[in-house]
């Protein structure tokens, strides 16, 4: 085990990833094999699955040897979408889980995302004590051949996750509308569950990018920029609605019947909305400080209330537990339904908009057009954590915070009656992230712009 390998990667509570073969190789994964058999499982079994990527088999095997090797019995899920492990965790009750996938990032990359035993993320307390513990190194660690963990296979992940998601929705009303559906899965897991789940909710399905085994055939990452050939398809198809995930399937876009992109940012809106009118007056929606004030219209449409938290989807997590919320999510296009599975999950979004657009007998198009627009414009500057902490204080009593509602629980959100900009330093590089939301791309430019120039006078 070399730290070197660690140093070159990416650490946070999301995950640990990095480029394979510089960084992220199998002596790092069979490290932490030991460090979480012993340290997080405790020795108890522990679900491992992985992503489509070519480098996870190779990784996935030297991460299993690693918990075995102290003690720890593996059940192997195979390829599946990221959030079919945690939900395959409370399934099997098992001491903890790994997923081996980089999300949206290139296919060089690779990443092992962490669960405790109720199928969430690991917290930052707990990443602090695994990293402590890798530090110490695994000598001591490994067990004599009586201690071995076993090895097992378990063929009814995916199965089991689409049963719970067909038990969260109206599969009555979704099939009845028999919705022909467009589902890019950009050869990512997510062709191992998606279509197979569209196809039990009735709809006509015509999959883009199934195929696994072949690399990613565009720049992963669902935006509109890398996804115009999907919109093509839809329209020509003449499907109701394109779905588009990313390569682990734990993010959705949408794009309408005409094959315009809608984005990621509705996909939290729209399942909000499923939500809201199934769940009645009271319903309460957890999300993050950065995300489209959309949600609040949406809510509030339907009697509810918004909850907002710190970005990072261990904040919403905890604010869907403390407050009881329906949904959760992120407006990169992430929906975490309690009901299901205590993780972003792109299979519970596409029934969720489904089910919404069925109850309504409408068109996603018309589902968008009811809520109302706006234009959000995000940016960067150079500045480290420490400055941003220093300029807050100053930038909170200046001129141009003047009327506004002030929010420092991450960094300073200020917000107005139909606008609002948000500055914090950025979780994975030395920079202030940039965020404002207005009516208007040009307003939005410009509220960007006035903080920005606030900042450099502080």
């Amino acid at each position: 085990m070399t730290n070197s390998s660690l140093q070159s990667c990416v650490v946070s509570v999301s995950g640990i990833r990095g480029v394979v073969g510089s960084g992220m190789d199998p002596g790092l994964m069979l490290a932490w094999g030991a460090i979480l058999g012993r340290h997080l499982a405790r020795g108890r079994t522990v679900v491992v699955g992985r992503d489509a990527r070519p480098s996870g088999a190779v990784l996935m095997q030297a991460l299993a040897a690693g918990l075995r090797g102290v003690g720890a019995s593996v059940i192997d899920i195979g390829v599946v979408p990221t959030p079919t492990v945690p939900h395959a965790v409370r399934r099997l009750r098992a001491g903890a889980g790994v997923q081996i996938s980089a999300s949206h990032n290139p296919e060089p990359w690779n990443a092992l995302k962490i669960y405790t035993r109720k199928g969430r993320n690991i917290d930052q307390s707990t990443l602090d004590r695994l990293l402590a513990a890798y530090q110490r190194g695994v000598e001591g660690l490994w067990c004599s051949h009586e201690g071995l963990g076993g090895h097992s296979v378990d063929d009814q992940a995916i199965s089991a996750h689409i049963r719970s998601v067909m038990a969260a929705v109206d599969v009555a009303a979704i099939r009845k509308r028999a919705f022909r559906v467009v589902i890019d899965s950009v050869n990512g897991s997510g062709a191992m569950m998606g279509p197979e789940l569209l196809q039990a909710l009735g709809c006509q399905v015509i999959p883009l990018y199934d195929r696994i085994a072949d690399p990613f055939p565009r720049n992963p990452e669902p935006t509109a920029a890398n996804v115009t050939e999907t919109g093509k398809i839809v329209r020509a198809v003449g499907a109701d609605v394109g779905f588009v995930q990313d390569p682990d399937a734990d993010r959705l876009a949408l794009i309408d019947h005409r094959g315009t992109y809608i984005g990621e940012e509705y996909t939290l809106a729209l399942c909000a909305a499923a939500r809201c009118a199934a769940h009645g007056p009271g319903a309460v929606v957890a999300t993050n400080l950065s995300t489209s004030r959309m949600v609040e219209d949406v809510v509030e449409r339907f009697h509810g209330s918004v909850v907002r938290t710190p970005v990072g989807e261990a904040h919403i997590l905890d604010a869907l537990t403390q407050h009881g919320a329906v949904l959760a999510g992120e407006g990169n296009g992430g929906v975490v339904d309690p009901r299901v599975v205590q993780c972003r999950d792109a299979q519970i979004a596409m029934a969720l908009i489904l089910e919404y657009l069925a109850g309504r007998n409408g068109t996603l198009m018309q589902a968008v057009a009811e809520i109302p627009r706006y234009a959000m414009h995000k940016e960067k500057i150079a500045w480290d954590r420490q400055q941003v902490a220093d300029a807050i204080p100053v930038l909170r009593r200046s001129a141009f915070a003047h009327g506004a509602e002030c929010d420092e629980r991450d960094g300073l959100k200020l917000s107005w009656s139909d606008r609002w900009v948000h500055v914090r330093a950025s979780g994975t590089e030395p920079a202030a992230r940039i965020i404002s939301e207005a009516p208007d791309a040009k307003a939005a430019r410009l509220l960007a712009r006035q903080l920005r120039q606030a900042l450099q006078h502080t």
